[in-house]
């Protein structure tokens, strides 16, 4: 099992306990025995480890990485291990780029495009300040 698929399981374990409302102390509420989001029959996300309908369509649009993340999983054929996933650069977390020079994931996105937009507006107003300093 790839690393990534191990981050994909945690990472939707914790959003079911966290968001699921037939999630309660283990158990799920309408069936009535104890819930098991991932099928422990599959190891991989890719085999349809990801159990419950519920959960599927109702809990994890909710975060909409971990959607991308999964639903590209469940639908990539069997020999492309890993492909079209990149590594933030900030964070590191792997992510699915939405084009080809995507650096960032979602989450850093809009952090690093503020960081870049302070960057150019201080170089502007330093030439600024140094184009009005020149005296004749």
């Amino acid at each position: 099992m790839s690393q990534q698929d191990t981050h994909i399981m945690r990472s939707v374990k914790q959003l079911a306990r966290k968001e699921c409302t037939n999630y309660t102390n283990g158990f799920c509420l309408p069936a009535n025995h104890p819930c098991h989001v991932l099928n422990p029959a599959y190891k991989t996300i890719h085999d349809g480890a990801v159990d419950c309908d519920y959960f599927l369509f109702a809990v994890l649009p909710l975060e909409l990485e971990l959607n991308t993340a999964v639903w590209h999983e469940i639908y990539r054929e069997e020999g492309q291990a890993g492909e079209g996933w990149k590594e933030c650069v900030c964070c590191h977390k792997p992510f699915i780029p939405a084009s080809n020079r995507q650096r960032y994931c979602a989450s850093c996105g809009a952090s690093a495009k503020q960081a870049r937009s302070r960057e150019k507006q201080r170089r502007y107003r330093q030439r600024k300040k140094a184009a009005c300093s020149v005296t004749l």
